[in-house]
């Protein structure tokens, strides 16, 4: 046996592996059962829009453009979410992000890399998360939506960079505002370090929660401008505005 399979044993027996949501004893490296099945409930089935995700509410629906979609192309060719922005995933979000349970990280990434939006070419050629501004980085700690990338990055076997795309002004926080305050708020509140870097390449955009799309879509032009392929995933998508 491996050194580093014995000291992970050793470590089990004296601090028994918990789940990272409910905190109940678990031999397992992420979610008790439990906690994965509440999950898997919450998962976005079809049919949904083909370009930004959102479920339909009629389950008897085929597969198709929403009327949103059609009215103004995204910038970005397809958005995909884990799961409806609600009951336990809404818990399990706001544990993971406001609460600084970020062993919640790989659980979460592993859905997220499961409901990417599928390639016709296969993998994206690079990961991006949507960035923190660096003052609102140094308030949490930590990104959310970096930690969710570097997973899906780790699982797709595709590169992360988290340094290209920058937040170069701070925002208010989009939970604070209505859906019309929100595209105005992060109007033009993203570059990219070096646009050669993504040029002509896939990217999969990362973020944790998708509610107007407004931080996606500004994201996603930034890249569009330096002439990459915008793929979108997020964690969840909230459906009630």
């Amino acid at each position: 046996m491996r050194a580093a399979a014995v000291i992970k044993t050793i470590v089990d027996v004296i601090l028994p592996p918990v789940c990272a949501l409910c905190g109940n004893d678990v031999r397992r490296d992420r979610l008790c059962r439990g906690c994965e099945a509440l999950l898997e409930s919450m998962a976005i089935q079809p049919p949904f829009c083909r370009v930004c995700g959102i479920p339909f509410v009629s389950g008897s629906s085929t597969p198709h453009t929403c009327a949103l979609c059609c009215i103004g192309t995204p910038p970005f060719i397809a958005a995909r979410s884990a799961f409806v922005y609600d009951a336990c995933a809404l818990d399990a979000i706001h544990a993971f992000k406001y609460n600084g349970r970020v062993a919640l990280a790989r659980a979460l990434g592993a859905f997220a890399a499961q409901a990417s939006p599928c390639l016709c070419d296969g993998r994206p050629n690079v990961v991006m998360p949507v960035p923190l501004h660096k003052a609102r980085l140094k308030e949490r700690g930590f990104n959310q939506s970096l930690l969710i990338a570097r997973e899906i990055s780790r699982l797709q076997k595709t590169p992360l960079d988290y340094a290209n795309l920058r937040r170069i002004r701070p925002t208010d926080q989009q939970v604070r505002l209505s859906a019309k305050e929100r595209p105005k708020n992060v109007k033009g509140a993203f570059a990219l370090e070096r646009p050669d870097m993504v040029r002509g390449k896939a990217v999969l955009l990362v973020d944790d929660v998708y509610t107007t799309g407004a931080t996606i879509r500004e994201c996603a032009a930034a890249l569009n401008r330096a002439g990459a392929k915008v793929f979108a995933v997020t964690l969840a998508r909230a459906v009630k505005l």
